[in-house]
């Protein structure tokens, strides 16, 4: 029994917690917690962007390092310099294993730019949505208080006009 009367209890306090609440109110909050969190968003996918062109950057230069040591290394090759061939092809193995973990690294940033750039539009959706909705609950309150004011004139015209009908009331025309 104390069971059930607390579950009462508690459907009744929440249901008059959820008349108390204004919806417009909480919207707005929601929105405003929103757009906190777009900032947020809007930050980080600019510091993962720029992680991701400077990825970008360093792998096309050790690619450029490495073209380069490939054409020392036959050049140096057709002046009959096989010692500095050699080294030229060295490096260009020590680059072409550097090229490796770059690439890594800039495919992990593009994947991870391209999740904050769909985190970014998602809640930029979101809140788009939801100003709309709050537009909308606007719309209809300003809509149910123009309904709840003529239906109060229209009974306030009802008994004018039944005192009328029962010449309890006289408008004078002068």
């Amino acid at each position: 029994i104390i069971t059930r009367f607390k579950d009462i209890m508690t459907a009744n306090m929440n249901a008059l917690l959820d008349k108390a609440e204004d919806p417009e109110k909480m919207i707005d909050q929601y929105l405003r917690n929103l757009e906190s969190d777009f900032a947020k968003v809007k930050a980080e996918t600019a510091s993962v962007m720029a992680e991701e062109k400077s990825a970008k950057r360093k792998l096309d230069e050790c690619n450029e390092e490495i073209a380069r040591m490939g054409e020392y290394a036959k050049k140096a090759v057709a002046a009959g310099n096989d010692n500095d061939a050699r080294q030229f092809l060295t490096k260009k193995g020590e680059l072409t294993e550097k090229q490796a973990v770059l690439a890594k690294n800039y495919e992990l940033a593009q994947a991870n730019a391209e999740k904050m750039k769909q985190m970014h539009d998602k809640l930029e959706a979101d809140i788009t949505a939801m100003k709309n909705k709050r537009d909308m609950l606007k719309a209809k309150v300003k809509v149910a208080e123009t309904q709840k004011y003529n239906k109060g004139l229209k009974r306030y015209v009802q008994v004018i006009l039944r005192f009328q009908s029962h010449g309890i009331f006289y408008i004078r025309h002068y």
